[in-house]
């Protein structure tokens, strides 16, 4: 659930003296209802934004409204604590553990000793706090695992809690997820994702089963074959007509921006002409939060200076892929690709169109592979990519054997 938002009053709207400010927060039944101790007179009060009126003769109503904004936080951070431990707090409990910040000599009136809090409702909670902190995508994937979990439970008729997430646990939820014919790599994802959460949980206190940090509860993974496009396959959906095609013009357009910035979804839909200076992109990464400057390329300057710096509305990321592979089979990108990877438990080769493997992240994989192939180096290329991890790093570096011999032919150590 969402963390309700505190809300101010007067003790006596009609004073003509100082009276107290209070605070009120309702959420489905519950009321926690406190004096916060500070005083106003109520000609000094903005009703609306429920602060105290900052002016030269009130100069110290800038001090009320810091100890309020204080407040705000401090509950806010009480009513989090408790989410993990509780499905809905009581307006008691909440109550009780907000004096005792505000106020360090406040004693307990109330027993607060933490419920026990099984394995799926500290996942639950988890999710929902990480809904503020972290990335949508990495949400959704938790709530996949989550939803993998509970079925996985309803077969075994049984909810796992941490004492039971065991080695041979590993095992059992890992055939469940091949019946279901995934690939070994989503395997390793759920399997990755339990461990974030039995990690956090650790860290809280609430689980001291550490078998998930043996070797043997690795997660699964292979290295499997990720395409990636040449400049000259670029060169071939930058030459389309697509005139009359608004959609793919536009899909086309931003993809061709991401294949010379190494730039994500979520980052290349959102740039906006405050993030064009001079001949750079400057953009804060979504996925990292980190800083990125990246030089415009010829083809990425042709494109702003198309829509004037203003990029148009970019579709969402299903219908953006989906209209992207049309666009690269225009392109003639045809190519036969087999795919060689572990599906459902069992190793098997597939061949592909080569048009029928790309996506919007394809882009990102090109750019990196491409700059390797022009010689450029590893840190300059991790700098636009924002990658931390050199090992994470590398597994964007796609080029072949026979692709690396012929760009160290042109080396002058080779000459």
């Amino acid at each position: 659930m969402q963390i309700p938002e505190p809300r101010f009053y007067l003790k006596n709207t009609k004073s003509t003296e100082s009276t107290l400010i209070c605070m009120q927060v309702k959420y489905y039944g519950e009321r926690v209802f406190i004096s916060t101790g500070e005083k106003v007179i109520p000609t000094d009060w903005d009703f609306n934004r429920q602060r105290a009126i900052v002016s030269r003769k009130n100069l110290s109503s800038s001090t009320t409204n810091f100890f309020l904004d204080r407040i705000v936080t401090q509950f806010k951070d009480v009513f989090r604590e408790l989410l993990v431990l509780h499905d809905l707090p009581k307006a008691t409990t909440v109550t009780d553990k907000l004096l005792q910040k505000i106020d360090e000599s406040y004693k307990p009136k109330i027993d607060t000793i933490k419920e026990k809090i099984t394995f799926y409702k500290f996942i639950e909670s988890y999710i929902e706090e990480s809904k503020a902190l972290k990335t949508y995508g990495t949400v959704q994937t938790y709530v996949s695992t989550f939803n993998h979990l509970k079925q996985y439970s309803v077969l075994n008729n049984k909810e796992f809690d941490f004492e039971e997430i065991t080695i041979q646990w590993r095992s059992g939820f890992i055939k469940y997820l091949q019946n279901l014919g995934v690939a070994k790599n989503t395997e390793g994802k759920h399997i990755k994702n339990v461990k974030v959460f039995l990690n956090e949980a650790t860290e809280r206190n609430l689980n001291t089963n550490l078998e998930f940090r043996s070797r043997s509860f690795s997660k699964p993974a292979e290295d499997v074959e990720k395409v990636f496009l040449t400049n000259d396959e670029i060169q071939k959906i930058v030459n389309l007509d697509l005139s009359n095609k608004k959609q793919m013009d536009i899909v086309r357009d931003y993809y061709i921006i991401s294949c010379f910035t190494s730039l994500r979804y979520s980052d290349f839909s959102i740039i906006r002409p405050e993030n064009i200076k001079g001949n750079n992109i400057e953009i804060n990464t979504t996925k990292t939060k980190e800083g990125v400057i990246i030089p415009i390329a010829p083809l990425v300057r042709n494109i702003l200076d198309k829509y004037n710096n203003d990029l148009p509305k970019a579709p969402c990321n299903q219908i953006f892929n989906l209209v992207l592979k049309d666009i690269c089979r225009l392109a003639g990108l045809t190519e036969k690709v087999t795919i060689t990877k572990t599906i459902a438990g069992i190793r098997q080769s597939i061949t592909y169109e080569k048009y029928e493997l790309i996506s919007c992240h394809t882009a990102r994989r090109s750019m990196i592979s491409n700059c390797i192939l022009e010689g450029i180096s590893t840190s300059s290329i991790m700098l636009m990519s924002a990658h931390k991890s050199l090992k994470v790093f590398q597994k964007y570096v796609r080029i072949t054997k026979q692709q690396n011999a012929e760009a160290l032919a042109n080396h002058s150590f080779f000459n």
